[in-house]
């Protein structure tokens, strides 16, 4: 049975496993289902945006991404709630993709950073069935697909769709579109970039120790600097509200 708690108004999965190929399977139980991975932006930013909350709220699957939401769900359910990357499960999900035929799709990115990381994704997973990609133009609020580029991704008959645009345009994304596909859909962030190599991955140890941010804001500052200073500094202020009245 899926474990769910309230963290911070979002129901979120609490998983006490890192057995990536176990979570993978359990996805697919249902068709169609919705995945997403919350770390303190997303979570900070639910508690602003409506219409990220509701896309949460309305997704099957939302998983602990960062180190600080994973021990939150600890404080909260008393469990022994485990960080659940989202790249790690997409690597369990192309494995069972090329041992079960299951096709996989892509959609976000720059087309360079997408060729990339099929080139990496298909060296790394001999016989991985990529049945689409698709790198769509820069456009500023949400992304609308054509009815054309619709039924492009509908004809590609793909049972995994990896949506890399970013939070909250790649939530809001999956929310509006989920049901019209049958397929998984999991927004995946960052994930694209690192398994591409156009950006470096934070170290494991990092992320075991929630200092992934740190690795990245360095990395990357200009871009970084203003979510991490608001949104981990909104996150500390509503932890320690949290601590000293339980609630």
């Amino acid at each position: 049975m899926v474990e769910r708690t309230l963290t911070f108004g979002r129901k979120t999965i609490v998983e006490e496993t890192r057995h990536f190929d176990v979570i993978a399977s359990n996805i697919t139980k249902k068709t169609g289902q919705s995945v997403f991975f919350c770390n303190v932006h997303m979570l900070m930013l639910s508690q602003e945006d409506p219409v990220l909350a509701k896309a949460m709220d309305k997704a099957d699957w939302v998983f602990a991404d960062s180190a600080p939401v994973a021990w939150l769900q600890r404080r909260i359910s008393g469990k022994d709630a485990k960080v659940i990357p989202g790249y790690k499960i997409m690597l369990a999900i192309f494995d069972r993709a090329v041992k079960n035929g299951e096709k996989i799709g892509f959609l976000g990115s720059t087309p360079d950073v997408i060729s990339q990381l099929v080139n990496n994704l298909s060296a790394r997973f001999e016989g991985l069935p990529v049945a689409y990609q698709y790198s769509p133009p820069f456009m500023q609020g949400e992304l609308v697909l054509t009815p054309e580029e619709l039924q492009e991704l509908k004809d590609a008959d793909i049972q995994w769709l990896f949506v890399g645009l970013g939070c909250p345009k790649q939530e809001k994304w999956i929310a509006t579109y989920s049901g019209k596909l049958n397929c998984h859909t999991l927004g995946v962030g960052a994930a694209f970039d690192w398994l591409s190599g156009s950006i470096k991955k934070p170290p494991d140890w990092m992320e075991r120790f929630g200092l992934a941010w740190v690795f990245r804001l360095m990395n990357n500052p200009r871009r970084m600097w203003s979510r991490y200073l608001i949104y981990n500094t909104k996150f500390l202020i509503r932890v320690s509200g949290f601590l000293i009245r339980g609630k």
